[in-house]
């Protein structure tokens, strides 16, 4: 029985860290080999492959490589655009790859003005595909408004509509705050909805509307992603079965490249130096080796301030058990101390002061000056070196030169 794949969300080129921009490829480059080892028809991606429109070109070749491995062995593609590799300006990496036949675009369009009218794009093994591009800022809504269904519905065989968006009815309720379409705005009488987008997984039926799927990311594209991941949530893609007119099967295929485990503390209540001492001894515990570790700290110190908690000395010692990576995450972590202070008579100093006490915690330096309290003070001098004002009759690349002399004289790199 013929089969395709259905994939969404991969974000290649996710993450400043090189480790985990390379799991993520290798999430991919595992479901492309299932996907070679099941003898797919064609695989729909459903917007979102890349993380921007013009990514890191090293890991657009080898996502592509991985990609061309599988069109040699016959395996075809079909993509949209999502919110992420689209852009309204610029063309983008999903236009080069489709220049190159590397893989086709699902959505083709006739635009005259009026009503917005799809061409069917026909795979050899049968299917029909259309579909509608994810674009940001919600701009995709006005392609709903004027889509033409009635011509969608009437078209017969076995169609799949792909589309980037969530679907009102169908939003879990851990994206409730989450734009979504109704599902009315999707023409009926389609055999599959491949959907992306939404970062969760699920496939689901409506009236007139079966198999409304997101299989959401292969891998992960942040910490609070990452977090699902460390407390069981499986990754992956779709497998959809076909007869020629109707889906006889979906299974899902989960997607593993490595452990994630989370440290967390609550600090409620407790006293700076305690929390310090209990990161201390669960990072000495912790069997962390080959894998992604994450610290995390939440909760309001009972005592001490948040630049107390030393997460760069933790880090250190889990560093020194050889995992894949170790992410810090503290933007939880309240302090007693801070909350009631008095207030600043400059409120917007006091704003950026306790901004910059809370996210040094995330700095990670062995230079002493750039941590605590002193690396508070450094950011904040730079800060106010950076609000300086353009000068009556100074020109903008003496006002440029003079502001940039003084950030290195705060950083003890230029004249003192």
């Amino acid at each position: 029985m013929p089969r395709f794949a259905h994939m969404s969300d991969i974000h290649v080129g996710a993450f400043r860290q090189p480790e985990l921009r390379s799991l993520l490829l290798e999430a991919f480059e595992a479901a492309i080999d299932r996907c070679i080892a099941e003898k797919v028809e064609f695989v729909v991606m459903a917007g979102d492959i890349f993380d921007s429109n013009i990514p890191d070109l090293s890991a657009v070749s080898r996502a592509a490589g991985k990609m061309k491995e599988a069109a040699d062995s016959g395996v075809r593609f079909y993509a949209i655009y999502g919110s992420h590799d689209f852009s309204p300006n610029f063309s983008s990496i999903v236009d080069v790859l489709d220049g190159a036949g590397l893989f086709t675009r699902a959505e083709r369009r006739e635009d005259s003005g009026g009503p917005l009218r799809l061409k069917f794009v026909v795979d050899p093994a049968g299917p029909k595909l259309c579909g509608v591009s994810g674009k940001k800022l919600s701009i995709d809504r006005d392609d709903y408004a004027r889509l033409d269904r009635e011509a969608l519905e009437a078209e017969q065989g076995f169609k799949i509509f792909v589309f980037h968006g969530g679907i009102e009815e169908l939003k879990p309720g851990s994206l409730e705050m989450m734009e979504a379409m109704p599902a009315a705005s999707l023409p009926s009488g389609f055999a599959y909805y491949a959907g992306g987008h939404v970062h969760s997984r699920s496939i689901s039926s409506l009236p007139g509307r079966e198999n409304i799927a997101f299989p959401g990311p292969l891998f992960a594209t942040d910490y609070s992603e990452l977090a699902s991941l460390a407390h069981g949530e499986e990754r992956g893609f779709y497998l959809v079965d076909f007869d020629g007119e109707r889906v006889t099967d979906v299974e899902f295929v989960p997607i593993k490249v490595c452990e994630v485990v989370e440290i967390r503390c609550s600090a409620g209540g407790k006293a700076a130096q305690q929390v310090n001492r209990e990161l201390r001894d669960a990072a000495e515990g912790a069997q962390v080796e080959g894998k992604v570790v994450l610290l995390t700290v939440e909760g309001e110190l009972g005592a001490g301030r948040t630049s107390d908690i030393d997460l760069s000395a933790v880090r250190g010692i889990l560093l020194r058990s050889s995992p894949l990576s170790v992410l810090t995450n503290a933007s939880k972590l309240t302090s007693r101390e801070l909350r009631t202070a008095p207030a600043s008579p400059e409120p917007v100093h006091a704003v950026e002061l306790d901004l910059f006490r809370r996210e040094i915690t995330r700095v990670n330096t062995k230079e002493a000056r750039l941590k605590g309290e002193s690396g508070v003070t450094l950011a904040m001098d730079l800060l106010t070196a950076m609000k300086e004002e353009k000068r009556e009759n100074e020109s903008r690349a003496e006002f440029e030169d003079r502001k940039a002399a003084a950030g290195l004289k705060i950083l003890g790199l230029g004249d003192k």
